[in-house]
């Protein structure tokens, strides 16, 4: 005779948070699209006609905190790479600039973000509270955000040799100013992207309670 799953287990297990685990294709998929929307939003022509920031720092975060794999950041910083090489080929002398000995400092940036969704990930307890988890995120996600800026700047002024004859003292009060937009467009990506991660582990665990109910 067939087992009825109880219904409190259905209705407890029913509930998904935005940290809930992926399972594997899931991941995969996340993968495919994280790489997606930076394809997108890195080309300038693209992303200028639809005044859409680029991902590329919410996309680290979220890799970091969702897919279990270290070779999916490698994948990630790669074919983050490409799309640069990429975009300097289609766009043409508006994107050379990303190029510059002073490039590494990007790929350590994106780094300091991976790191921080990873962190946020594991200074996460089993039963703490919503309000507790979001704010980790939070904290995590700002400091993430701080080191990539500071990382990708501090290199750019040191190494692209486009600021010989500049202080760092002058070039922090020039680009300090920018910190707001990134820690603005990152955060707005990086709640969009929490939010369908919850309806999606949600609709996943609706549908899979429908199927042992039957």
């Amino acid at each position: 005779m067939k087992t009825i799953p109880h219904h409190s287990k259905l209705k407890a297990s029913s509930h998904a948070t935005f940290l809930d685990k992926p399972s594997p294709s899931a991941q995969l998929i996340l993968f495919v699209i994280l790489v997606l929307s930076m394809a997108a939003t890195r080309y300038h022509h693209f992303s200028a006609v639809l005044h859409i920031a680029d991902t590329s720092w919410a996309a680290f975060f979220l890799a970091g905190l969702y897919l279990r794999a270290r070779w999916m950041f490698v994948a990630l910083i790669g074919l983050a790479v490409v799309i640069d090489l990429a975009a300097v080929w289609t766009d043409g002398l508006g994107m050379t600039g990303c190029f510059s000995p002073a490039y590494p400092g990007l790929l350590l940036a994106y780094g300091a973000l991976w790191g921080a969704g990873r962190l946020s990930r594991h200074s996460m307890r089993p039963n703490e509270s919503a309000f507790t988890t979001i704010l980790a995120v939070i904290g995590w996600l700002t400091l993430g955000v701080i080191a990539a800026f500071a990382l990708s700047n501090l290199s750019f002024w040191a190494w692209s040799g486009h600021f010989a004859d500049m202080s760092l003292g002058d070039y922090l009060q020039r680009v300090m100013g920018y910190l707001s937009h990134y820690m603005a467009a990152t955060s707005l990506y990086v709640g969009l992207g929490l939010g369908v991660m919850m309806v999606a582990q949600t609709l996943t665990i609706r549908s899979s309670n429908l199927h042992a109910a039957h």
